[in-house]
């Protein structure tokens, strides 16, 4: 989340502090799942580690485009904007 509230042009200090936040906030959610216990936390639980999943690629796509990670992202990407139309 870092890398992207920083290539929207915040401030480090800002940014980091609402990624820090951001990444807090989604733990005790996490925690509040599992310790719940049922189908539907479950399912809750594996969407948000897919959103996890999802800013990583985003981040490396980003912060590193040459990557093969972040290529492959980019590539990922603009295939389903073809597919999209």
């Amino acid at each position: 989340m870092l890398i992207q509230l920083r290539s929207r042009g915040q401030g480090f200090a800002a940014a980091g502090i609402k990624g820090l936040a951001f990444a807090l906030f989604q733990l005790a959610v996490m925690f509040g799942l599992i310790h719940l216990n049922t189908w539907w936390a479950d399912l809750i639980y594996l969407f948000l580690l897919l959103a996890t999943g999802n800013m990583v690629l985003e981040a490396m796509a980003l912060r590193h485009p040459g990557s093969a990670l972040g290529a492959w992202w980019l590539r990922q990407k603009a295939l389903a904007g073809r597919k999209a139309r």
